[in-house]
């Protein structure tokens, strides 16, 4: 098969229609024609031949000979990358485009600082970042590096985990929920009478919280959510609203624990707090970039690496 001159473009064309979800939107974040887009993507699938996408209501993504030919285009790129750095006799230099995503509010609390330690020594490198609370695959989206806060889940199966960080978790409503709602907090069993305001990465409508108390003993509490929210930040504002009680990181809240606004409940009582998870595709070809990184985040915080969905992945 011949190779055609313009291949390097139209895989990353292709990447482009991925991440962005769609032939349209690619074509507005070019700023060239969605016909001249779309006659590019049927060119390159006729060269292969087989389809690369699949459109639907939800948008776009691509097919298995696709994801093959995304995977195979980022190695070409992250090759090209390191032969241009050794033409220009700065073989140790990173360069190109290290692509993350991150969960809304952690980017600035934890990732921002140990992100830009990581830029500062590598000052020929760029970062794209997707701040989402939407649950990112990196295999299809194009990422090289997604950021997970909480607790892995199935989403994760296939990939490999990093854990950054685990953080204190706290238990807390606002002075106004509980003047309402007759008063703190003092046994765990009250706590399955009063509202919750979930985080979805901890389940649906019904979550279960697993308490020890100063003595030893572990409680499992059923909770109904009057809120449930993908957001972390939202959690906390809705705390702060006054609408229930509700679990979330020490790091998030303790602003508002010392200004009143927020005030502790079952502080005798314990449990396992959130973990900041770097996940990525398994890969043994895997741009020198995203190995750097991972190598930072390992000297900062010492993470420990495990296959995402074993059972060591899960902190519950």
């Amino acid at each position: 098969m011949t190779i055609r001159d313009t291949l390097f473009g139209d895989l990353a064309l292709l990447e482009r229609v991925v991440t962005t979800g769609g032939i349209s939107a690619a074509a507005a974040a070019l700023g060239t024609a969605k016909s001249s887009v779309s006659a590019r993507i049927g060119a390159l699938e006729a060269q292969v031949g087989a389809r690369l996408l699949i459109r639907s209501s939800r948008g776009t993504r691509p097919t298995p000979a696709g994801e093959r030919l995304l995977e195979a285009g980022r190695r070409l790129r992250a090759e090209a990358e390191a032969a241009l750095a050794a033409a220009r006799g700065d073989e140790g230099a990173l360069a190109g485009t290290l692509r993350i995503s991150c969960p809304v509010g952690m980017a600035d609390a934890v990732l921002v600082p140990l992100l830009a330690s990581f830029l500062a020594q590598h000052p020929a490198l760029r970062l794209d970042i997707a701040a989402t609370d939407r649950i990112v695959d990196p295999r299809q989206e194009g990422i090289d590096v997604a950021f997970r806060f909480g607790w892995l889940r199935g989403a994760e199966l296939g990939l490999v985990a990093r854990r950054i960080g685990t953080f204190e978790g706290v238990l807390c409503a606002a002075p106004a929920y509980l003047a309402g709602a007759g008063g703190s907090l003092r046994q765990v069993d009250d706590l399955g009478r009063h509202a919750w305001i979930g985080y979805a990465g901890f389940g649906g409508e019904r979550q279960t919280l697993l308490l020890t108390d100063e003595g030893g003993k572990r409680h499992q509490v059923a909770l109904t959510c009057r809120v449930r929210t993908s957001s972390a930040i939202q959690v906390r504002d809705w705390a702060l609203a006054a609408l229930g009680v509700t679990r979330l990181p020490l790091m998030l809240i303790e602003p508002q624990l010392a200004a009143g606004q927020l005030v502790r409940v079952l502080s005798h009582c314990r449990f396992d707090g959130p973990s900041l998870y770097a996940v990525y595709s398994r890969d043994r070809l895997r741009p020198a970039r995203v190995q750097a990184l991972l190598g930072h985040l390992q000297i900062r915080r010492a993470p420990r690496e495990v296959e995402a969905g074993s059972p060591t992945a899960f902190s519950r």
